[in-house]
């Protein structure tokens, strides 16, 4: 018996080696441009590898990517949005003058733009107009505090009267936002009023590992809904778009969960790495390792997506990847986790997302949507995610070996620059139709800033604009090296 395995052996090696060559060319064939950049390490992770600087030099320009983030963009909502007291006004037409009625502060709002002010100041080297502007705006949103039950109310009038005083989802902008300027201005105070606030928000919105919701002022229960001024209420999935909303655009309250179910509150998800990135807090670090836990257990592994809506028992309900500009979202923030130190396994994770959403990219047009999911005609295509797109795409191209990913991003970059730039005032429109001129589009037509109905900010351009101006930084640090 010995002695016919001594015989075999020879055969067996042959055997095993050529398996094994089979498997590694197999692998390089299926793998293609998605191998390119990864490594594994001594523990088996994957590991990934940037590009080079000069690869960088040839795909991105830095020089425009600065320059349409400040001088295009920012410039102008620091001159005409920001007010002396901090109230930042949304509502702006083309020219940057205030548009209709509305003059109110809502939370999500005013963290998104002194978010973007702030990571526009650590982009412009320290421009001290931005500096003041970040003062303002977060000393004003430090007011919209409520000082009996906590958290921060959810809408105030430009005095500081409160609107709203529910305590919903977007308290991640103030943790957000506060996070970001105390991180670029070095104020203890505003870092101080985000752990404050996230410490109270997983002791009275916890939802398992997550932090989110809708709740009463006192966080007793679920705040009722509520009609908002000049609006056609929040609504569910069949309800009427809000007065002045732009042709196509989705109820708000559209992705609303389902009562007694569990949702994924993805920008809460951010503010904690925003807020992370800021402290280096272990407290916060352990929230965001346990939600990434959880979120590994409800990855859609079949369909290669991560829902965002659940019923009571954590089973996703809802059309798969409904959003699909928040799936190339959450690839950003899944390998910006891991570049602050997460499994490397999340990078992967995020991969799929991309390629579910790019089933709704539309590659006539160059963006995400475009086409109605039910007649094939031409809908309403928002600005924020075309900036999703770009971001996910190259990010993933510079960071993750996802090289497949450059056309995309380039494909994209154009359309936007062809069809949401404003070259004659500046700023970002909000939306297009294929075939149809902008002037058939509506009242929101040319508006630059909008709180509601979808509320149009610099938020996601800043967000894509920092993200490229960060990772493109020759000085950039891989996560192995943090």
């Amino acid at each position: 018996m010995k002695q016919a395995r001594r015989r075999a052996a020879p055969w067996i090696g042959f055997l095993l080696g050529v398996l094994s060559a089979a498997i590694l060319v197999t692998a390089l064939s299926c793998g293609g441009a998605r191998e390119q950049g990864q490594r594994q390490d001594e523990s088996g992770k994957q590991r990934y590898q940037r590009i080079s600087d000069e690869e960088i030099r040839q795909r991105i320009d830095r020089d425009w990517i600065r320059k349409a983030a400040l001088n295009d963009l920012l410039d102008y909502w620091v001159q005409h949005a920001v007010m002396p007291n901090g109230f930042i006004q949304e509502n702006l037409d083309r020219q940057w003058k205030p548009w209709g009625q509305q003059r109110e502060a809502s939370l999500n709002g005013q963290g998104r733009v002194l978010y973007s002010i702030a990571v526009g100041y650590e982009m412009s080297g320290g421009d001290q107009r931005y500096l003041d502007a970040i003062t303002r705006a977060a000393d004003f949103l430090l007011k919209m505090r409520d000082p009996e039950y906590g958290g921060y109310y959810n809408r105030v009038s430009p005095d500081l009267k409160v609107i709203d005083d529910t305590k919903t989802g977007f308290q991640s902008f103030a943790i957000y936002s506060l996070a970001h300027a105390g991180r670029v201005t070095k104020n203890e105070k505003y870092i101080n009023a985000a752990i404050e606030l996230f410490r109270e928000l997983k002791t009275k919105m916890a939802d398992g590992p997550f932090i989110g919701g809708n709740f009463k002022r006192d966080f007793s229960g679920p705040a009722p809904r509520r009609m908002m001024p000049g609006s056609a209420g929040r609504g569910g999935p069949g309800a009427a778009p809000r007065p002045g909303s732009p042709p196509g655009a989705p109820p708000r309250g559209g992705f609303r969960m389902p009562e007694g179910g569990h949702s994924l509150n993805l920008h809460m998800f951010e503010a904690l790495l925003g807020l992370y990135e800021a402290t280096n807090s272990q407290e916060v670090w352990e929230t965001i390792e346990a939600q990434l836990d959880h979120i590994a257990q409800v990855f859609d592994y079949e369909l290669g997506y991560l829902p965002e809506m659940y019923d009571a028992n954590w089973k996703p309900v809802g059309t798969p990847g409904a959003n699909p500009g928040h799936l190339f979202e959450w690839a950003s923030l899944l390998s910006r986790a891991v570049e602050l130190g997460a499994d490397p396994k999340f990078v992967e994770l995020g991969s799929r997302n991309i390629d579910f959403g790019l089933k709704s990219y539309n590659k006539e047009i160059g963006g995400l949507g475009g086409r109605s999911r039910d007649t094939g005609e031409p809908t309403y295509m928002l600005w924020w995610p075309q900036c999703e797109v770009i971001k996910a795409t190259a990010h993933y191209a510079i960071l993750r070996g996802r090289s497949d990913l450059w056309p995309y991003y380039e494909q994209t970059l154009e359309f936007v620059k062809k069809t949401y730039l404003d070259p004659e005032y500046g700023g970002w429109f909000e939306g297009y139709i294929q075939g149809v001129p902008r002037e058939k589009l509506g009242p929101r037509a040319f508006i630059k800033g909008a709180v509601d109905g979808p509320e149009l900010s610099p938020y996601h351009m800043m967000s894509m604009f920092h993200d490229l101006w960060r990772i493109t930084d020759p000085n950039y640090k891989p996560e192995s090296a943090r």
